[in-house]
This record gives structure tokens, C-alpha cells and sequence, in this order.
């Protein structure tokens, strides 16, 4: 695939995802609902509804037509929420190419070094590389001027020897940038002395819980953008799919206690669309918003 159109592939390997059996799902409703009524007036009106072969063959061309423009691959898929007015969004895409606040995960201890530690390709590496410009310094005391107002929090971790020792509890949540662009750093994984990380659905649901507390009070209602945290070297148990449904489902949940932004939108990887079902997850999204 030539790399000058990246977006190319992208809309290709939607295709692929949409199947011969949804493609044919559409057509088939499309057609019987023509048939429903075009059928009927063929015996009141026969004179103006000639039903041969040729009306035949055009109802088959107009309702394939149709499943193709209802199938026709999107990048991007919404629903809103009744009450309250927050709008829903998964998107294909670059996190760090959105407008909005944007969320990064992070481990425990909130380490930030590129290499045997921090993957460059992560999403916290590419924070490091995109937004502070590869400044580790100036990202390290930030993060740590954040840090300080959980201190009491906080406890030493001796043994730990590469990378940091002071350990903070899942779901600790910390905001870097300024009001025009936020950053949302949270705490969704373990990381071991072994420089291994891990994770598991109650952490993940922790996090979460205190991520939508923070991105409450710092982000004044703006658009925020989340990856789907949790996946690859987290360990955390749930696949891509299960993760980005408990994303959405914690963040209506804690939408109907109380407003938290007016839309969120959940961002999957051009390179991740083997593992999700971009079109079961635009289902799923519509049947959970109410």
C-alpha cells in the first residue's frame, strides 16, 4: 500500500470489516420494504405500475445501490445522549491530530522514559515526542509539580531500581497544559520492578471513575479525546473491543450523574482495526445511548 494515502488503506480495511452478511442485511431490508409497497399497487394501479421483469431488475439496482451508500466505510461514527446534551464519538484516527483535550495513560509510578520503559510508538511516547518536543525535562516536572498534590498518597518503592520509585494508587489523575489544550494523565496499570506493567478490568474501572472526575473539573465542558487505554503491554485482560465498550459505558454512566463534557470521542488506531469491529462497536454505541 503506497504510504502517501494513508487513509486509503484505512477506509480499505473498513471495507473488509463490513462483510458480505451485513452488506447483504441491508440489501435484503432495502428490498423488502420496496416490494412492500411498489407490490401492493401493482394490483390497484396496474396500468401505471407495469411489475414486470424490468420493474423487477430496478427494484434489485435501486436497493443495491442504497445498502452500498448505508455501507459506504466512515471513519467516524456518533450518537448523542438525551439528557445530557453530550455527543458520542468513535473515531479512526491519530489522537494527537484532534482539536480537543486528549487523555494518556500512564503507569503508577508515572514513569516517562523513551526505551526499555516507555515504547517510542506508545501513546505515552509519542506524548513525550509530539508535545514536549522530546523534553523529558520539562515533562518530568510537570508531572511532578502535579504529583505533588497527592504526596500523602504516595509511597517509595525501594527495590525498584530503573525507572521511578514513588508509587501512587491506580486511578490517580493529573492534568498538564493549559486551558486551550489539556492533558489528562491517568494511572491504569501496575508497573513492576521488572519493568513489566499490568492491569486488570477493576483498574481499569478505577481509573476511569477518577478520570471523568478530573476531566470534569479541569476541562470546562470542551472536547476531549481518549485512546483505548488499557490494551497490548497493560495486561489488563480485556481485548480491544471489551475496552473501548467499558470506556463508553463508564463514561455515560457517570454522564447521567453529572455533566462532564459535550463530547467525547474515543479514538481506535488505524493499526488496531484487525482487533475491533469499527461497525459491531457503531451498534453498540447507538444501543447504549439514551
Amino acid at each position: 500500500m503506497n504510504n502517501k494515502f494513508p487513509g486509503a488503506s484505512i477506509y480499505l480495511t473498513l471495507l473488509k470489516k463490513i462483510g458480505l452478511r451485513r452488506f447483504g442485511t441491508s440489501f435484503s431490508s432495502n428490498f423488502g420494504w420496496f416490494w412492500l409497497f411498489v407490490e401492493p399497487a401493482s394490483f390497484f394501479i396496474p396500468e401505471k405500475v407495469n411489475f414486470g421483469l424490468s420493474g423487477y431488475l430496478s427494484l434489485v439496482f435501486v436497493s443495491l445501490g442504497l445498502a452500498i451508500l448505508q455501507n459506504f466505510p466512515r471513519r467516524a461514527v456518533s450518537s448523542n445522549l438525551s439528557s445530557p446534551d453530550t455527543e458520542i464519538e468513535i473515531k479512526v484516527g491519530d489522537l494527537f491530530q484532534e482539536n480537543g483535550h486528549l487523555v494518556i495513560g500512564s503507569n503508577d509510578v508515572f514513569d516517562t522514559e523513551l526505551g526499555e520503559i516507555i515504547r517510542d510508538s506508545s501513546v505515552q511516547g509519542q506524548f513525550l515526542k509530539r508535545v514536549y518536543k522530546g523534553n523529558l525535562g520539562q515533562l518530568d516536572a510537570e508531572v511532578e509539580a502535579e504529583l505533588h498534590n497527592h504526596s500523602r498518597d504516595r509511597r517509595l518503592e525501594p527495590d525498584k531500581t530503573r525507572g521511578k520509585a514513588w508509587r501512587y494508587p491506580i486511578g490517580t489523575a493529573i492534568t498538564l497544559g493549559s486551558h486551550e489544550k489539556r492533558y489528562f494523565l491517568i494511572a491504569y496499570g501496575h508497573m513492576n520492578n521488572d519493568l513489566t506493567v499490568e492491569s486488570n478490568p477493576d483498574f481499569i474501572s478505577v481509573s476511569l471513575d477518577n478520570l471523568w472526575q478530573e476531566v470534569r473539573r479541569r476541562c470546562n465542558g470542551t472536547d476531549v479525546a481518549i485512546p483505548i487505554i488499557g490494551s497490548d503491554l497493560a495486561r489488563s485482560g480485556l481485548s480491544r473491543m471489551q475496552l473501548a465498550k467499558l470506556i463508553i459505558t463508564s463514561f455515560i454512566l457517570e454522564s447521567k450523574r453529572r455533566f462532564i463534557t459535550r463530547k467525547l470521542t474515543v479514538m481506535i488506531y488505524p493499526g488496531d482495526l484487525d482487533s475491533v469491529d469499527f461497525y459491531a462497536l457503531e451498534e453498540f454505541l447507538k444501543s447504549v445511548c439514551f
